[in-house]
């Protein structure tokens, strides 16, 4: 038998190893049901996956929900913070640390259905019209990048629910959105009808997938070590619980 003073002096060891290795991941993210939400209490697929990471890990999420002009500048600027759910973008791609596919997504211009009128065939089309947009988001910078501007034909808002808030108030014509889900849920959660949206035109450039990635700057031995757990929990079925438990349909289960 294992002398009682060494005994414990190897049970102590071990907790030092442990606490020594574990630590607190920050992340930042912004209100984009179901993935994630805060309301009424932290929760969403992306949310709960992300929390799954880093338990398997031996580390601690710590998570902020901020207006994503705020949570992506943070991104931008911070080395070793989690960000979700990020478009995986061209521009990004080189520079972030990839985990893994959180969404899918499928980019439209969305209108009222009682507004005919507004018909673009083509995005050049479009800028006859109000466009709302989110400050820092893949989609300003893309509609940007084809001629829309500030003061002529963008409107731009802090978060995604005020832009939907305006579409409906008449206040913008048009909303380019990337995941059809989510706007549903934004629109129900707002107290207004989702019956009531059409989408007009696709916007295949836009239809990247959101991802759960790390800030530029930080060790890639973390985002591969964190790449190869979303593998590995993906193979386990921990995604597709999560899924069920929330009571989400197929097209939301994480995974490429």
């Amino acid at each position: 038998m294992m002398p009682r003073p060494l005994l414990s002096l190897l049970l102590c060891l071990l907790l030092l190893s442990t606490s020594a290795t574990a630590a607190v991941i920050h992340a930042v993210t912004t209100e984009f049901p179901p993935f994630q939400s805060a309301q009424p209490a932290p929760w969403g697929l992306a949310l709960e996956a992300a929390q799954a990471l880093a338990a398997r890990n031996g580390d601690t999420l710590n998570v902020q929900f901020l207006p994503w002009p705020r949570a992506y500048q943070m991104a931008e600027t911070t080395p070793g913070l989690l960000i979700f759910c990020l478009g995986r973008t061209p521009q990004r791609e080189g520079r972030y640390g990839w985990i893994g596919r959180i969404a899918r997504g499928d980019a439209r211009l969305w209108r009222l259905a009682d507004r005919p009128e507004v018909n673009p065939a083509t995005l050049q089309q479009a800028k006859r019209w109000q466009l709302g947009v989110t400050a820092r988001d893949m989609k300003a910078d893309y509609l940007i990048q084809q001629g829309f501007a500030y003061e002529r034909n963008l409107q731009q808002s802090s978060d995604d629910p005020s832009n939907i808030r305006k579409l409906y108030a008449g206040r913008i014509d048009l909303l380019p959105f990337s995941n059809t889900q989510v706007l549903f849920w934004h629109a129900r959660g707002l107290g207004l009808d989702p019956r009531l949206l059409q989408p007009v035109l696709p916007l295949p450039a836009l239809s990247t997938p959101l991802y759960l990635a790390f800030s530029p700057g930080t060790a890639p031995q973390l985002s591969h070590r964190y790449a190869s757990l979303f593998r590995q929990l993906q193979r386990e079925g921990v995604f597709e619980r999560l899924r069920q438990r929330l009571q989400l349909p197929r097209e939301t289960l994480p995974g490429d």
